[in-house]
């Protein structure tokens, strides 16, 4: 099966013709404005050089095939064109894994010390998450961000690196403030029920507040258990007073938002999961430890499909085609 790796280049396949019509244009003399019957005719000894010259130089206006051509061959060798071997993706092992990073206000809350410095509650989520992709090998991982609203932020995929990158960029303020726990559940159980049912996880990283939302953590959990989704629940905080960031130029204030881990132990115990504080150094490794046990699905992974790559054909077409409009260009008489 033939395909384009990068066929966005294709849009730019018309930019040639219309650089060279823009090009026409803005060479075109200015029109005489006086009457061709008052100007007198001049006889001159070289009338034949001068009509093969003005030919010469209509010439040069017509369109240039070969320049476009070499052109597009460029923008199609830029697009990949590959050949696949096989239609049908090859299945390998894995599991599929949803993280739900929990990015409502109380989750500013600074009530850790990482690498040196006061971390909030997000960026604590953040780093654990990414720690946790680094460690991972032939899954399938999503994203879901949530606070008065829970939205996918990265479906499923075995693109690890770009699942890193979208973590990164998760933030406070995308979602409101407060904090829809039972919408982030129901939204993960919708998402997987597709996927194989032994390999369905959510790993969810909150404080365990459940203040908005259309679906109640109970009703919640009810949907992950006929769904067959294991959560298993991070909390990440602590019950003592934290510092809650104000303005730039303003103190921070020191208040109490504690962790809720009696809702979080429910929802892992009762779809099978674990609950972990985020505070133990081995959190993580106990994750990886449980998951490594549970059988894994077989999950399509299109990246093993054996392909080749075609690029170099239109490339080397392209090179040869726009050398020989040079050195046409080159053999013509200039006026």
């Amino acid at each position: 099966m033939f395909e384009f790796a990068s066929p966005y280049w294709l849009l730019l396949l018309p930019l040639p013709y219309l650089l060279w019509r823009f090009t026409v244009r803005s060479e075109r003399p200015a029109t005489s404005t006086v009457n061709s019957d008052n100007v007198a005719a001049i006889r001159h000894s070289q009338t034949e050089l001068l009509i093969q010259l003005a030919s010469t130089t209509n010439k040069q206006r017509r369109l240039p095939w070969l320049w476009l051509l070499g052109c597009v061959l460029l923008f199609a060798s830029a697009a990949r064109p590959q050949w696949l071997h096989n239609d049908e993706p090859i299945q390998r092992p894995g599991h599929d894994i949803m993280l739900a990073v929990d990015i409502s206000g109380s989750m500013l809350a600074q009530d850790f010390i990482h690498e040196g410095r006061i971390t909030s509650r997000i960026d604590i989520s953040k780093a654990m998450g990414q720690n946790f992709l680094a460690q991972r090998e032939g899954d399938r991982i999503g994203l879901i961000a949530f606070a008065e609203d829970a939205f996918t932020f990265m479906p499923l995929t075995t693109d690890l690196s770009l699942a890193h990158d979208f973590l990164s960029e998760i933030r406070n303020g995308l979602a409101g403030e407060r904090t829809a726990l039972g919408d982030a559940i129901a939204l993960a159980a919708d998402h997987m029920r597709e996927r194989a049912a032994r390999s369905r996880i959510l790993i969810l990283l909150t404080d365990g507040s459940h203040t908005a939302g259309h679906v109640t953590p109970e009703s919640a959990i009810l949907l992950a258990q006929a769904y067959k989704l294991r959560i298993y629940t991070i909390g990440v905080g602590t019950n003592s007073t934290v510092a809650f960031p104000r303005g730039p130029m303003q103190q921070p204030l020191y208040t109490e938002l504690p962790l809720n881990e009696t809702l979080l132990q429910r929802i892992a115990s009762e779809t099978g999961g674990q609950y972990f504080h985020a505070n133990d150094t081995q959190t993580l490794q106990a994750i990886f430890s449980d998951i490594n046990q549970l059988e894994p699905a077989q999950i399509d992974d299109p990246s093993l499909i054996p392909r080749d790559e075609w690029f170099w054909l239109p490339l080397l077409l392209a090179l040869s085609l726009l050398l020989l409009n040079e050195r046409h260009l080159r053999q013509q008489v200039l006026p």
